[in-house]
């Protein structure tokens, strides 16, 4: 891979790039079908970063700071702010590892049901 300098140069880096694909700006179906078919999620947006975990897709946060720690804590995401360096070691250690499998951060998916069965008990 070329080494860019400018921001006209890593475009053209970026745009010719096996692996790299560039879209224009697209909306939420076609968002999340985008990230459930990717290997490795780069983002900025706190939306995104956990929509990347319930798809157990790992993220790469371009940011020096998330509001889900939790998914860093246990490996599921990676901060690397704007870092050319970190950014390159998280993709490649996400794509060589994988996403670490672990306890459910957010519940098992079954909460509605257990409310159910909790309100129905009281009939």
């Amino acid at each position: 891979m070329m080494k860019a300098s400018l921001p006209e140069e890593l475009l053209q880096v970026m745009l010719h790039t096996e692996g790299i694909h560039m879209l224009p700006p697209v909306g939420f179906l076609d968002m999340i079908a985008l990230e459930r078919s990717a290997r490795v999620i780069l983002t900025d947006s706190g939306g995104v970063q956990k929509e990347a975990y319930f798809f157990r897709r790992p993220c790469v946060i371009l940011r020096p700071t998330t509001e889900w720690v939790e998914l860093v804590q246990g490996g599921h995401a990676v901060l690397t702010d704007t870092d050319p360096d970190r950014i390159k070691h998280a993709v490649e250690h996400f794509l060589i590892d994988g996403m670490p499998d672990g306890i459910a951060l957010f519940g098992d998916g079954h909460a509605a049901e257990a409310i159910c069965e909790h309100l129905l008990s009281y009939r």
